[in-house]
Order: C-alpha cells, then sequence, then structure tokens
C-alpha cells in the first residue's frame, strides 16, 4: 500500500505557522462544539433555546420585518423562550423576503459592515439576494472543521476540490472602521494562503476525470470534497479506466446532493475511503452532518447552530419521523436573522439517540427528501448539474435579480432551452443576449443555445419542478447526454 510521503521541512514550517493563526481565530469555537456535544440531549436543548430567546428578542426589537410581525401578533420581543413558543411566528420564505426590501430584513443595530452580500445558487430554481454576519464567519468556519473532525480530518490535511466556480468576495464598504477593515482584509489573505497550501480545486463543469487522477497523486490528497453527483460521475470514469487510489482517503465528502446506494459504491470504490455526508444552505452554511460513518443516511443537527422544524403544508408541527417541510432557524446571522425560513425541502426529524452516534446528543435527520437531480453531458464532455447552473448563473455571473425562476430543458447533448420567468431585473433584449452567452459559456462547444421567458414553469406530476429537464434526443456520436444511473436531492449550499 503507498501513503502520501509527509510534507517537506518548508511546507511544514508554513503548515505549523498557518496553524498557529488558523487556532488564533477559530479554537475557541471550535473547542465550544467539541466540549458541548457529549452533554445530555436536555442541557443541550437548554442552551439551544437561550440562543433561541435571544436571537429573536433581537430580531423582534431591530428588525423592521420581524418587529412588524411580532406586533400584528400581539407579541412581547421576549415571546420567544422555547421551541413551541416559536411556532407563534409565521413561516417566510425566499418570495416574502423577496416582496420587500432587503433592508426591511436587516438589523438596525448593527453596522453596515458587519453586512456580507450573498446570493444562492439556485439550485432549487430561485436565486436570491441576502446577507450572512461577518462576526459569525469564525463560528461558520469552525463548523466545517468540527464536521470534518468525526471522520478524523486534520485541518491542514492536503484535499481536492470539485466545486462551482468561485464568486469574489465583496470587499468591505469604505465606510467600515479602519481597524475592522484591515482585520477583514488580513482575515482574506490567510484564507487565501490557507487554501493555497491544503487544496486544489476544479470547476465541477470544466474538471476531466484524468485532471482529478494527476491533482489527487501529485498533490498526495488525504480526501477529496465535493458535488455529488459530478464526484461519483468522475468516479465512474477513473474505474472504467482501471483507476483507484493508491491509498486510502480519510474520507470522500459529498455536499449539495443526497447520495444514492450506486454513487456511493463508485466513490468508496474508486477513492477507498467512507463516505462524509453533509447537508446545507448557502443562507446557513452547514449545520447538519452524517454522524455514523458507514452509514450516510445518519445526520444530526448541530443545536448550537440552528433550530429546525418540520411542519405540515398548513403549517401545523409535524411528529417526530414524519416527513414535512424542513423549517429552519439560524441562530448566530444577527445581521439579517433567519427566524423559521422554509427550505423548500423535506425531511423528518428524530429523537437525539446518543448510542447512534458515538455519544454525541444532538437529533436526527432521520430521512431528508428533496428535489430531483440529473447530470447531464454536454457534447464538449462537460458534466452539468442543477447545483452548478446555479452557482454560475447567480452567483459568479450575478443574474439572480433578473430570474424568478428558471429551468434548463435540453435535448440530448446538442440543443439547451433555458426557460426563465422573468424577475424584477430583467432587460430584454439585454438580459436574454447576456443569459444566452453565459449559458453558452457553461455548456462549452457544440450545443446549441437558446433562452425563452415564459410566465411560469409548472410542476411535474410528482410534485417536483426539475432545474435540469432532459428530453428525448435523436441518438449521436456522444451518448443520450446524461447520466441515467444517478439521481439524487439538491438543497442550495
Amino acid at each position: 500500500m503507498t501513503r502520501p510521503p509527509r510534507p517537506g521541512p518548508v511546507a511544514r514550517v508554513a503548515l505549523g505557522a498557518g496553524r498557529a493563526l488558523l487556532g488564533r481565530r477559530f479554537s475557541a469555537r471550535l473547542a465550544e462544539l467539541r466540549n458541548v456535544e457529549m452533554l445530555a440531549p436536555a442541557e443541550l436543548v437548554r442552551r439551544q433555546q437561550q440562543r433561541l430567546a435571544e436571537i429573536t428578542r433581537h430580531a423582534a426589537e431591530t428588525v423592521p420585518f420581524w418587529r412588524e410581525a411580532y406586533r400584528e401578533r400581539g407579541l412581547r420581543p421576549d415571546h420567544v423562550r422555547t421551541l413551541t413558543d416559536l411556532r407563534d411566528l409565521p413561516v417566510v420564505d425566499k418570495d416574502v423576503f423577496r416582496s420587500r426590501p432587503l433592508e426591511d430584513f436587516l438589523s438596525e443595530a448593527l453596522p453596515a459592515h458587519r453586512r456580507l452580500p450573498y446570493t444562492t445558487s439556485g439550485s432549487t430554481g430561485d436565486p436570491f439576494r441576502f446577507v450572512l454576519d461577518r462576526a459569525a464567519l469564525p463560528l461558520v468556519a469552525a463548523s466545517h472543521l468540527y464536521f470534518d473532525s468525526w471522520f478524523g480530518i486534520d485541518p491542514f490535511d492536503r484535499h481536492v476540490r470539485v466545486m462551482g466556480p468561485p464568486a469574489a468576495d465583496a470587499p468591505p464598504g469604505a465606510d467600515t472602521p479602519f481597524g475592522a477593515r484591515l482585520r477583514y482584509r488580513l482575515n482574506a489573505a490567510l484564507q487565501r494562503r490557507y487554501e493555497r497550501l491544503t487544496q486544489r480545486r476544479f470547476t465541477t463543469f470544466r474538471v476531466t476525470a484524468d485532471e482529478l487522477r494527476h491533482a489527487i497523486e501529485h498533490f498526495r490528497a488525504r480526501y477529496v470534497m465535493g458535488y455529488t453527483s459530478t464526484l461519483a460521475a468522475l468516479a465512474d470514469e477513473l474505474l472504467r479506466a482501471g483507476w483507484s487510489s493508491s491509498w486510502p482517503m480519510k474520507a470522500i465528502v459529498t455536499i449539495a446532493e443526497p447520495l444514492t446506494p450506486e454513487r456511493r459504491r463508485a466513490l468508496e470504490e474508486c477513492f477507498r475511503g467512507p463516505v462524509a455526508n453533509r447537508y446545507g444552505q448557502r443562507e446557513f452554511k452547514f449545520w447538519c452532518a452524517q454522524c455514523v460513518p458507514g452509514d450516510p443516511t445518519r445526520f444530526q443537527v448541530v443545536t448550537e447552530l440552528v433550530a429546525a422544524e418540520t411542519v405540515h403544508a398548513d403549517g401545523s408541527p409535524c411528529e417526530p419521523g414524519e416527513l414535512g417541510r424542513l423549517v429552519l432557524t439560524n441562530l448566530h446571522n444577527r445581521v439579517m436573522p433567519f427566524l423559521r425560513y422554509d427550505t423548500r425541502d423535506v425531511a423528518a426529524l428524530g429523537p437525539p439517540d446518543p448510542a447512534r452516534a458515538g455519544g454525541r446528543g444532538f437529533p436526527f435527520v432521520e430521512r431528508l427528501d428533496g428535489r430531483s437531480q440529473e447530470v447531464l453531458v454536454t457534447a464538449a464532455g462537460r458534466r452539468i448539474d442543477p447545483t452548478t447552473v446555479g452557482h454560475f448563473l447567480f452567483v459568479v455571473k450575478g443574474h439572480v435579480d433578473a430570474v424568478r425562476h428558471y429551468q434548463l430543458r435540453c435535448h440530448g447533448d446538442a440543443r439547451a432551452t433555458l426557460r426563465v420567468v422573468p424577475g424584477p431585473g430583467f432587460r430584454d433584449p439585454e438580459t436574454t443576449a447576456r443569459l444566452r452567452r453565459d449559458l453558452a459559456e457553461l455548456l462549452g462547444a457544440g450545443v446549441d443555445v437558446d433562452v425563452e421567458t415564459v410566465a411560469e414553469i409548472p410542476l411535474e406530476r410528482s410534485g417536483k419542478r426539475p432545474i435540469i429537464k432532459l428530453l428525448p434526443a435523436e441518438p449521436n456520436p456522444h451518448g443520450s447526454g446524461v447520466d441515467e444511473s444517478h439521481y439524487s436531492s439538491p438543497s442550495d449550499v
């Protein structure tokens, strides 16, 4: 068995310095997560309710939308003390956020420089803008490291990532105090340095199987991370070529799409490691992860980060184990509090069971059902999944204000039509031309691209609205244009 070599002396010094810097930033948050995980479930609930009371009172007192919602319901700002009290607040979704100016959802009590603009990738078909709290970013990073630790991954383990193209970070505004501006820039520089030391990154629609193999072998990666559909398709191709990793990986970290058994088998056989499945949204980051090695269907909800509910269509609460709409409350975004946010995914929640989770007392996501996904293989050989489509068009290319809903209809691998329900920022014909140009860039040569505006995109008989809809086409030398063996369920990440 070939083992990855240890880094050389220069690399070890650089990694040691980076580890010290990283530790100062995140150690307190990471230590807190590790220290509380073995607490009794009742104590974890108490801690969650304390944070819940704090964030809801803050929202009621300083956020125009929530101040109005409390007043309309005759509630005091300190009304919410338990998860049961939380049900007295309305469930909100992206349509609610779009119906009013963004400022109505932002805290009036916090400085503007703490607002970090974000855009959802639109993998659920309806992208929108929101704001994260810069002050919460150390906790976000710590949560990633915390989930990694469940599988023995060290923060400085080398790895290969297969993700959507990175979007440019929004710089702090001119009104940001000098000290804060310096801190933000220093943190960004440290993050870039950390990423250069620890990872090699490929975009989902450009990477080839040979490039992935080369990166793993020459960078001596200890784990791989990426969108499930793309990693699984690449693994299939590598296995067909007779390649698998020369050393066992610590993990194959899969995100954005839950696994199918077929995908899991391909990933574990190719990369010779256990799957570490993650679930999250860009609005919340990761808050829920596979908790038991060898069983990617078991997730735990980290109650230090969120409060999770499931509700029926009429808003009434579901019983434990009963499928319902997944509704989340972020416990740390004080700039733009997300309270009772409808993720538009479907899940079943279950009680804590430390015996099933290595002693951790967090509750379970017993089942996670989402929306159907397919992987398009274009004439140029690019693998395009719904998460990549949304990330490219809305995060990278910035079409979020122009598009209300969308669907990519593919006729084999040579013709594609982007159906668009226009948003308030749609300007025809300029927007149509930009969308056509950007979609052609995404799909590559050999694909005839069109953009069609429609009043609505109807649901399928299943009740779902697929982002990529594959339609029959005449046989062609490139194949059917779809990886028909893989289907999964997405959420924005």
